[in-house]
């Protein structure tokens, strides 16, 4: 299961936090995939706008 999800549509890059079973809270792995991911928005002139979401009833939680 790919417990962090990203498209990018018209400048919008939409990232989704999918691990819902443990309230999206963050591992190391995904810490890592989403810096890297706004790191990409962050060079990348065609993204305008980073909309950062989650699965589930819960935003995040801790470990």
């Amino acid at each position: 299961m790919e417990y962090i999800l990203n498209s990018l549509d018209g400048g919008i890059l939409k990232i989704e936090l999918n691990r819902p079973q443990k309230r999206n809270a963050l591992t190391l792995d995904m810490y890592t995939q989403f810096a890297d991911l706004l790191n990409t928005a962050q060079a990348n002139p065609e993204i305008r706008v980073v909309l950062v979401s989650a699965a589930g009833d819960n935003y995040s939680a801790g470990k």
